[in-house]
């Protein structure tokens, strides 16, 4: 159990450290928020517009920058797309072997979902940023493809949080970061079954959920470490115990 724990401990790490890098190195130019959503949501060619303009309507250096951020925080995502897989997966295996198996493979193969359908949408995006004028149909491609990761990556939170919250053998600790797990897909689903309603209050919405996300994982990582330091200090005493009656 205790290899287990350190491999998610390190893998959440991972997760966070790309995702800092990520959003450190896409530096856009001009006012404008949520530019990465709107690429991966906004489902006509106005939204892909209004996600690479610089400053002013003529700035055609700001938009070609804009671009290229697009582009680059796009082959990156093909980094975080393995991490946050193997996150999950990892977080799966653990709460499986406390017990709730079921839950827990759901959540895999829920994830797994998402990963293939964020491929798809890189694949989708990538194409876009190299047409001279985005059209309807490219920015349709994208939208289809997000919709599905953001839903399945949204639902494997909820069951990966059951797995851990309706689990009366484990902490608190871990039953809360459950808890939270799952208000952040229920969060993220609401905002995923709204954006064709009102895109801004869906963006709002996911980036709510992914806060969440974030925060569980944390919660979990400062639990992973109690543990291990529990557990290292348990095998100290007994190895001292050991030796004094050798």
């Amino acid at each position: 159990m205790r290899a287990t724990e350190k491999a998610v401990a390190i893998m959440i790490v991972a997760l966070s450290v790309w995702a800092i890098l990520m959003r450190v190195t896409t530096n856009f130019e001009g006012p404008g928020s949520n530019r990465i959503l709107r690429v991966e949501l906004g489902s006509d060619a106005a939204s892909l517009n209004q996600a690479v303009r610089g400053n002013g309507s003529h700035n055609t250096e700001g938009v070609t920058h804009n671009v290229e951020m697009v582009v680059r925080n796009t082959y990156m995502d093909f980094a975080f797309i393995l991490l946050y897989w193997l996150t999950f997966l990892s977080l799966a295996f653990l709460a499986g072997r406390m017990g709730r198996r079921f839950l827990a493979t759901c959540a895999g193969l829920f994830v797994s979902v998402a990963a293939l359908s964020d491929l798809f949408e890189n694949g989708a995006i990538l194409t876009a940023m190299r047409v001279k004028s985005f059209t309807d149909p490219v920015a349709v491609d994208i939208s289809e493809f997000s919709q599905w990761k953001w839903a399945f990556f949204f639902l494997a939170s909820v069951f990966l949080g059951l797995a851990i919250a309706v689990n009366h053998h484990v902490s608190t600790m871990r039953r809360a970061s459950g808890g939270i797990f799952i208000a952040a897909g229920l969060v993220g689903i609401l905002g995923i079954s709204r954006y064709r309603v009102s895109l801004d209050f869906a963006m709002w919405l996911i980036n709510l959920g992914l806060l969440l996300f974030a925060a569980a994982l944390l919660l979990t990582l400062l639990k992973l470490y109690l543990s291990i330091r529990e557990l290292n200090h348990v095998q100290r005493v007994n190895h001292m115990h050991v030796h004094s009656h050798a």
